[in-house]
Formats: C-alpha cells, sequence, structure tokens
C-alpha cells in the first residue's frame, strides 16, 4: 500500500494534493508563510511522500533525503519527485548547507527523522522502549536556526480514498540533553504510529547499528 502511495503521488500530483485532507489548516499556512522558517519532521507513515507537496502549495521547501544504494531506484526518484517548488538535497554536508540557507531565506525545509544516521550523526534514543540510532540533526538544526516545529503524518484513508495530513507543533523546546531531545522526538512519532501502526514501513530495520557506531546501551 505504501508503494502504491508513492507511485500514485510520484504520477499524479494534482490530483494527489486534491484527495488530502489538512487538519489544522490555517496554521500549516501560516506557518509556511510568516517568512521566519519551519523545520517539519515527519516519518515513514502512509503516504509520506505527499508531505513537502503540501507545503509547496503555500512557499518553497528544502528536502533532504538518502540516495537509494541502486542507481536506476534514484534514478527515477529524483526524477519522479522532481517539482518546481521543491529542492530536494542529499543527507551529505552540500545538503546540510542547502537546508540551513533555506532557513535563512524563511523557507520549510522536510526531514524523514526517523532514518538511521551515520556513525557520528546520532545517539542511542528509545523508540517504542528499545534503543535506536536516532538521528541528532533536527534537534540541533532546531537549536541553531530557533525556529518552530511541525511532527506531520500523512494518514491513509483507504484505497483510492487520499489521505488526512495531521500535524502537531511542538510549544515547548526540546530537553538541554541530547539523548533526551532525540528520545522525546521518538516519542512524537510513536504517538502517530500507534494509531496506525500497519501504516508504518516496519520493513525498514530502525534498530540497525551504523557502521563503527559503539553498542547500544545494555539495561
Amino acid at each position: 500500500m505504501m508503494f502504491a502511495d508513492t507511485l500514485w503521488i510520484w504520477r499524479h500530483p494534482k490530483s494527489s494534493i486534491n484527495k488530502a485532507t489538512i487538519e489544522n489548516l490555517d496554521q500549516v499556512i501560516e506557518l509556511s508563510k510568516n517568512g521566519k522558517g519551519l523545520i517539519v519532521l515527519a516519518s515513514h507513515l502512509g503516504g509520506f511522500e505527499i508531505v513537502p507537496r503540501i507545503f509547496s502549495e503555500h512557499t518553497r521547501a528544502t528536502v533532504m533525503y538518502r540516495p537509494a544504494r541502486k542507481r536506476w531506484v534514484n534514478d527515477l526518484m529524483i526524477k519522479s519527485r522532481k517539482h518546481s517548488q521543491i529542492e530536494f538535497v542529499e543527507a551529505n554536508i552540500g545538503g546540510v548547507r542547502q537546508i540551513k540557507r533555506a532557513l535563512v531565506r524563511g523557507e520549510v525545509v522536510g526531514l524523514l527523522a526517523d532514518q538511521v544516521p551515520s556513525v557520528g550523526d546520532g545517539v542511542w534514543a528509545k523508540f517504542f522502549n528499545q534503543y535506536a540510532y536516532t538521528t541528532s540533526f533536527p534537534i540541533k538544526l532546531a537549536r541553531q536556526a530557533k525556529v518552530a516545529i511541525l511532527f506531520v503524518g500523512a494518514e491513509r484513508l483507504g484505497l483510492g480514498r487520499g489521505w488526512i495530513i495531521k500535524s502537531q507543533l511542538m510549544t515547548e523546546a526540546f530537553p538541554d540533553c541530547l539523548v533526551d531531545a532525540c528520545t522525546e522526538m521518538n516519542r512524537y512519532f510513536e504517538q502517530t504510529i500507534v494509531s496506525k501502526p500497519h501504516q508504518y514501513m516496519w520493513s525498514y530495520n530502525r534498530y540497525k547499528r551504523p557502521v563503527g557506531a559503539e553498542m547500544a546501551p545494555i539495561e
């Protein structure tokens, strides 16, 4: 179903937007257009590919992604995601710079924050009560840029019925401790996943240990 969602969004971008019901639409528009910058955090839930397209209706968006291992898959992904209002940047130093510049310009940036980062770019934090190597980039980015963070999920309504876009604005800063901050970030994702567990991409090994990373804590 997730694969079908992705193909539909890629091949039918306009009708996909028409099939999306957006909760808190006024807030989404205000945060997108106020010129202050916004960090949008999403997970591999439901029709997550439509999330940046929702925001691109109101402002330019810069989205960070990890290239696929197979070149032909990556080429297809880049071609299918192409959008005049969305800049897709790779998860590397160059991409980080582009993300930061977009926030300075007051634009929206998007991150799939449930991806396992490279060694040195994350910490071990609880995710569904198990340690998962969790990216710390969104935390550090929010602290440096001093912009709002919006957690967004795209729940599938049913075959051919579209998606409901739910969002939750962070009202308080993350804890000072990086592990505690990443644990709290994971909690936001847990809340959306628990409501629709069958729509999450469990096939992705969220609990793998990156090469060179220290072992997860033992309790």
